[in-house]
């Protein structure tokens, strides 16, 4: 069963908990009695990173749900934050993710409840970052996802921009890395830059061929996909994830070759 299906069914709110599982039973008329107790510190406090005790207490499938489920909720934040809320964005939300036609209607539900409430992002970003604890490799891709929908559109607006960071923030990510993801969509839209790419290998002119070398292997190791199913993707995230290593190697290439002619 794919991730939406499992996501559907009656008791992923109450397996999830927390704001996002409150949601969740809210678009599907499910009735959430309680916030389970390793969630409760959401609502009132954040929550140490160094208290790795609450992560292990997600398993596999529970941090795939919450993958899922928060790209849903955050993504319809996300649409609010152009000012140009409109009937299309669900649309817009399936082009991007590419789900099955019959599991519409009830993503439907869930963004458009997501859209309407009046929580910010932060508390869902937060619950992200108990199920998450400190494997920096699913923030990469939650984030990765959130720039592909921003710039479907084909340009970032500067309030996306923002919610962007400010939720990279929250999960502690370095600025160098989140500037390293939405390189490789700049690079996209605008005509190829050769700093983009040093950006996306999380690199600098300055650096060697050796360091550079070292640091494309590192990434191309961190972003396997058998790594990133490991530590709880849903698969049907694989193809951007698949999309980010094949831009590390383009850049890679494009730098190497540059190099390698500038030395000619």
């Amino acid at each position: 069963m794919s991730i939406w299906g499992k996501l559907l069914g009656g008791g992923t709110g109450m397996v999830l908990g927390g704001p996002l599982g409150g949601l969740l039973g809210l678009a599907l008329g499910h009735k959430i009695d309680k916030i389970r107790k390793r969630d409760s510190k959401l609502v009132n406090e954040d929550n140490d990173s160094n208290n790795s005790n609450i992560y292990e207490q997600y398993n596999e499938s529970e941090k795939q749900l919450a993958f899922a489920t928060g790209v849903i909720v955050i993504a319809a934040k996300l649409s609010k934050a152009d000012g140009k809320v409109t009937d299309n964005e669900i649309i817009k939300f399936r082009e991007v993710f590419d789900f099955d036609p019959k599991d519409e209607g009830a993503i439907g539900k869930i963004f458009n409840n997501a859209k309407k409430t009046s929580e910010g992002y932060e508390i869902y970003a937060k619950q992200l970052k108990s199920v998450f604890g400190n494997q920096q490799e699913l923030y990469v891709e939650f984030i990765n996802s959130l720039y592909k929908i921003a710039f479907a559109d084909g340009e970032l607006h500067l309030n996306e921009d923002k919610m962007i960071n400010d939720i990279a923030l929250i999960f502690n990510m370095p600025n160098e890395v989140l500037n390293s993801i939405k390189s490789q969509f700049v690079s996209i839209i605008n005509k190829m830059d050769l700093n983009n790419d040093y950006k996306i290998l999380l690199s600098h002119p300055s650096d060697s061929d050796a360091e550079i070398k070292k640091k494309y292997f590192k990434l191309v190791k961190e972003y396997h996909p058998d790594t990133l199913i490991s530590k709880g993707l849903p698969e049907e995230f694989l193809k951007f994830a698949n999309e980010r290593l094949a831009n590390i190697n383009k850049a890679y290439e494009r730098i190497v070759k540059f190099r390698k002619d500038k030395n000619l």
